[in-house]
């Protein structure tokens, strides 16, 4: 079955009201064929997300290496108000479909900070930085990904090694190494709110203990979450960071 629904994470959190047509449905974000689609992103970010996703299934193929030049790229920017309402304006019409009211629900949830405060958290339980920090955010999302699909826990120091390996893998690519400030911010916001409400919805299944739905679920985070890869569901994770099974 092509639509994969699923309640989504922020129809879980008790302070939201529930909003019966708010509904999180994964398969929508291929409607343009890459799989970013209506992961709130521009045209721009969606040819960023599309190159960051190449460029991160090269860096796990390998260790980080010492000798990259790192310090050539500078993965931190400056948030510019603009464009944080954009993408949560985007992210709140992706959930809350085509209902007005719905809209409205998503809208205050993504204004009220909890799902940034949820990331930070999780960044924190990873040894994690700044979230302002486009690599630190990748290292993250990639991370609670791969702890959803396989779920398994992830130590602080295997994350920091996938870190250092998309650091280095980063830095080596003239197109990602020369995006602008409101590039990474648009990315690296969007990647906030989705893996932040993905991780919610994970955790509420669990809770429940329904086999067959969380099987359902991690299956559709891989296809729909990382729709231009890496395969995470295909990788394991060690102190040097993610490597192939």
């Amino acid at each position: 079955m092509r639509r994969l629904v699923l309640v989504t994470a922020a129809l879980l959190v008790p302070v939201v009201p529930l909003v019966a047509s708010a509904q999180w449905s994964p398969s929508a974000t291929l409607d343009l064929g890459m799989g970013y689609g209506r992961m709130a992103l521009s045209q721009a970010a969606l040819n960023n997300a599309r190159k960051l996703s190449e460029d991160s299934d090269k860096a796990f193929a390998s260790k980080a290496s010492k000798a990259d030049p790192v310090a050539e790229f500078d993965p931190t920017f400056k948030p510019q108000p603009e464009v944080s309402r954009t993408v949560h304006h985007r992210f709140a019409l992706y959930y809350g479909g085509d209902d007005p009211d719905d809209q409205q629900v998503m809208a205050r949830k993504v204004a009220s900070g909890d799902y940034h405060e949820h990331f930070r958290a999780l960044m924190a339980r990873h040894g994690l930085g700044d979230i302002n920090d486009l690599v630190e955010v990748s290292a993250a999302r990639y991370v609670v990904l791969w702890e959803i699909i396989h779920g398994k826990k992830v130590s602080p120091v295997q994350a920091r090694a996938v870190r250092e390996q998309l650091r280095s893998q980063f830095a080596r690519d003239r197109w990602i190494s020369r995006m602008d400030d409101a590039g990474k911010q648009e990315l690296a916001e969007t990647f906030v709110l989705h893996v932040a409400a993905a991780e919610l919805a994970h955790a509420e299944l669990l809770r429940r203990n329904d086999p067959a739905q969380l099987a359902a679920y991690r299956a559709g985070v891989q296809e729909y979450l990382v729709p231009g890869g890496p395969r995470l569901d295909q990788l394991a994770i060690t102190d040097e960071g993610f490597v192939r099974r």
